[in-house]
């Protein structure tokens, strides 16, 4: 992978002039020009569904024990599901229900059976090469070495909202049907403390399709991916960027960028930043905040032929 020199951030530059205690945050090449960031990306969850007969459903459950769950609705009906709760062996859980021609089936893949913490099970395998099963969630997580206060994001567009908290941030709304993607940002380390990992620093993208989007394990289509990708505004590391020295005349007086944004990181959403500029001015941030965001989506494309190995069979 090529990554793009780009002007407004370290990437591209010597690696000399980054400080000892921040040269491990980068990738160098054989002439000390940083490359990107040290990085490890991967699938953090999979939600898929299907159309399946009753008589595939009680193939699928003949294999399985399964629990029954009635589910009484605002409207005084009471849907009946197949639950199997394979979540603490594999990481995977099942829904299923008794009704034809309609989106009657749900698998969800967790951690555990995304990154093959136990070794996954053949016969689920087998379920997921039914050409049946479409994905509606893939959630695609980069996780760095920087330290998560060093880092920060800006949202994909203004209407999304976004809620803030000590060790993470979050963007976008799940309940929208309509969303294309929803975005979190956290401190790994501050979820699990027990976490025995240098990668603690985690900007997760949820991507969100429709069954018309025909986005199946056997036909990925990458190129839809990394476009939803490359709208994410992520800096890992805001002292090797364009705005560590920078100041604005603001409506209040001259501020930095970096307090401005570190503000934003405690505020509502980075809308309290564009109060303070004027129109030009949060053009202007933007344009340099997206210049200075790191390529994910090549990130994730130059790893496809490795993050999504739990597919495969090991012995």
């Amino acid at each position: 992978m090529t990554t793009k020199t780009n002007n407004n951030s370290v990437i591209g530059k010597d690696i000399s002039r980054v400080s000892n205690r921040h040269k491990p945050y980068f990738e160098a090449d054989s002439d000390n020009k940083i490359i990107g960031y040290k990085r490890s990306i991967g699938i953090d969850k999979v939600i898929l569904k299907a159309r399946l007969t009753s008589d595939e459903i009680d193939d699928l459950t003949s294999q399985f024990n399964y629990h029954i769950v009635h589910e009484s609705q605002s409207n005084g009906f009471t849907k009946t599901f197949y639950i199997i709760d394979l979540i603490e062996q594999f990481g995977v859980y099942i829904k299923l229900r008794l009704v034809e021609s309609s989106v009657n089936a749900e698998i969800q893949l967790h951690s555990k059976f995304t990154n093959n913490l136990q070794g996954n099970s053949p016969i689920i395998l087998d379920i997921l090469n039914n050409h049946k099963w479409f994905i509606v969630r893939l959630d695609v997580a980069t996780d760095y070495v920087t330290p998560f206060n060093t880092s920060a994001y800006l949202r994909r567009n203004g209407n999304q909202s976004q809620t803030n908290f000590d060790t993470s941030s979050w963007s976008g709304s799940m309940g929208n049907s309509n969303k294309t993607a929803c975005d979190s940002h956290y401190d790994r380390k501050a979820k699990d403390e027990t976490l025995d990992t240098n990668f603690t620093n985690r900007f997760e993208v949820k991507l969100f399709f429709k069954e018309k989007d025909n986005m199946k394990f056997s036909n990925l289509n990458h190129r839809i991916i990394m476009e939803r990708l490359h709208k994410e505004m992520f800096i890992p590391c805001l002292t090797y960027s364009y705005f560590h020295e920078r100041t604005v005349e603001t409506y209040r007086g001259s501020k930095e960028y970096i307090e401005l944004i570190r503000k934003a990181k405690g505020a509502d959403n980075e809308n309290s930043i564009k109060l303070l500029l004027t129109d030009a001015q949060w053009t202007t941030f933007r344009k340099h905040f997206k210049a200075c965001r790191d390529d994910i989506e090549w990130a994730y494309i130059e790893s496809s032929h490795i993050i999504y190995d739990f597919l495969l069979a090991h012995h």
